[in-house]
């Protein structure tokens, strides 16, 4: 019988240090596992990882111009300079410039027939790139005035001589225009004109006559400063031209110039206003409304929007946002959507703007000021929307579902894995500990 208890007590024994083992190694992979989580691992051998790439991709050369329609590109000589240089050479210095009636940029490669200069090089270093309407002193030409006598300048079918024949640089007066290029029929159009010399500072006498379509001018006296202001009646709806002519004192030396801009005239409709609407918050912003309207709608208008910040931020609280708004013949209204952005529990009341620019008819309210409610702070001790509430001792947890501080299944799962392991390690340790006490004993009663 004490035999049969002695290997019993053996086999408890052996029981309690597997045990202690297996619970020795339960708490050791529970306590691994966190640091195991927290490291990132390798890639496996052979396999591949790649980072995103941009790819950038290279700008194309610009497209070849096409063909320029006969009469949109005059080549103009505004005035040359002569200054000899001892007995055999006279440099002659010339400032050119063009005329361009298309409504775009044209691009004309420099060459001969094309764009290019005669005799001699075709290409002289003249401009490339025409912008719409008439343009002085663009570049200069140097040559020598006794070898090449007369040179040309074609360009886009048209050519000018550059010779003796042109004007003195000393003499040449230039007109810059300013006019609003669309107005409504019956509207007053407030036109100015600076009238400049090339390289010498502008007159201070001559008239410059304002008119429209080659009516009957307003004549306006040139100011100290060299610029002249009038206004003018609108004219009929439709499209017109209004110049600008400068006419210096009798006696003077100075040429006369002449500048021209053209001019639409639309039916006279109702003033615009702007104004804000509604704003309509949602999960993921809002949407803010504004309404540009009129009070008739005879006629068609056009009128230019655009955002501007207030004590809201582009790009952070809401979406800029700028266009043109067109109002055909009995339209009366049109709206615009600003989305802004989700806002943060006890974010303040903010505000930007909406503004009116450019219209073609009269504005009564150019802006419209649009607020962004505030956000009430969440209550303490409440629930949060979206929170991730999640078992544990103490109560649940109220944080969000994405606080890296919130509780989650794993970090539950190895606590329990410690906790096990570690009971298990008790036990199995006091049951290995009482088995070779009682197996020590019973060799001790044998003896």
């Amino acid at each position: 019988m004490a035999a049969k208890y002695s290997s019993i007590r053996r086999m408890l024994g052996v029981a309690g240090l597997v045990v202690a083992v297996s619970g020795g190694a339960l708490l050791a992979q529970a306590a691994a596992a966190p640091a195991q989580a927290a490291t990132p691992s390798a890639p496996a051998v052979g396999s591949s990882t790649s980072a995103p790439s941009s790819t950038s991709t290279p700008s194309s050369p610009p497209a070849p111009a096409s063909a320029v329609p006969p009469g949109t590109l005059t080549p103009l000589v505004d005035c040359i300079v002569d200054a000899p240089l001892g007995s055999t050479v006279t440099s002659r210095t010339v400032l050119l410039g063009y005329r361009s009636s298309a409504h775009d940029t044209l691009r004309v490669v420099a060459a001969a027939g094309s764009n290019g200069l005669a005799p001699g090089r075709a290409d002289r270093g003249q401009p490339t790139a025409f912008e719409p309407g008439e343009h002085h002193a663009v570049w200069s030409l140097t040559l020598d005035a006794r070898s090449t006598p007369s040179a040309t300048w074609q360009l886009g079918g048209a050519t000018v001589t550059i010779d003796a024949g042109a004007p003195s640089c000393a003499t040449v007066t230039t007109v810059a225009l300013s006019a609003p290029r669309v107005a409504a029929s019956g509207a007053t159009i407030t036109v100015s004109a600076a009238v400049g010399r090339l390289f010498l500072a502008p007159p201070t006498d001559g008239t410059v006559e304002f008119a429209v379509d080659g009516a009957a001018p307003v004549t306006t006296a040139v100011g100290a400063d060299g610029v002249a202001r009038a206004d003018l009646p609108a004219p009929p709806p439709g499209d017109h031209t209004v110049t600008a002519a400068y006419r210096p004192v009798d006696g003077s030396q100075l040429r006369p110039s002449t500048r021209t801009s053209p001019l639409t005239v639309t039916t006279a409709t109702g003033a615009l206003g702007v104004t804000a609407t509604s704003v309509t918050p949602a999960a993921d912003g809002g949407t803010a409304t504004v309404t540009v309207s009129r009070a008739s709608g005879a006629g068609a208008a056009s009128v230019d929007y655009a955002t501007a910040d207030g004590t809201a931020v582009a790009g952070t609280e809401y979406t800029a946002s700028r266009g043109t708004l067109a109002f055909h013949d009995g339209q009366t209204s049109a709206t615009i959507e600003i989305r802004f952005a989700a806002r943060a529990p006890g974010a303040p009341a903010s505000t930007f703007f909406v503004l009116l620019q450019r219209a073609t008819t009269t504005v009564d309210a150019a802006s419209a000021t649009i607020t962004l409610p505030a956000v009430p702070s969440t209550p303490g001790g409440a629930a949060v929307t979206g929170a991730s509430r999640s078992g544990g001792v103490g109560g649940d947890s109220v944080l969000p579902a994405g606080d890296p501080t919130s509780p989650s299944p794993v970090a539950h799962a190895e606590d329990l894995a410690m906790l096990i392991g570690a009971a298990l390690l008790t036990v199995g340790g006091i049951l290995g500990v009482v088995g070779l006490v009682r197996f020590g004993g019973s060799r001790e009663a044998r003896v």
